[in-house]
């Protein structure tokens, strides 16, 4: 897999029925002419206790969409300060289902140029500078 693009937003953690805002990451890759998503947050070990949380809370993204994060164990004082929580890897078959999910990403996305089955991720203004070296 080519890593194609990292990106940040915030949405909303929703433990029980309590929603709160949390910051996200998402890291997109590509592969065989499909993109994969992770996402993942990190939380304060005592809030999610606060508030619930065991191993799996759902998260609404900036786009509205919905991903499940869950965390190994169940979340409890022997766990390290914060907490990482992960979302299972998301699949999608092109970059406008990618956009729609994630719009957050599009804006880096849009100035990088990835080739077909070699996976080679190009940068224009290095290409440049190649060729006119």
């Amino acid at each position: 897999m080519t890593h194609v693009q990292n990106s940040g937003a915030t949405g909303q953690l929703l433990i029980g029925e309590r929603l709160s805002p949390m910051a996200y990451h998402v890291a997109v890759e590509q592969a065989e002419g499909h993109y994969r998503v992770t996402v993942e947050a990190l939380a304060p070990r005592d809030w999610l206790i606060r508030q619930g949380f065991e191993r799996c809370a759902t998260l609404l993204l900036a786009s509205g969409n919905r991903v499940e994060l869950e965390h190994q164990e169940r979340v409890d004082v022997s766990d390290n300060i914060s907490v990482v929580l992960r979302a299972p890897p998301l699949d999608y078959d092109d970059h406008v289902a990618l956009f729609a999910a994630f719009p957050e990403v599009e804006d880096g996305f849009s100035s990088r140029i990835v080739t077909g089955p070699s996976k080679i991720l190009f940068d224009p203004v290095q290409t440049t500078r190649l060729m006119n070296s």
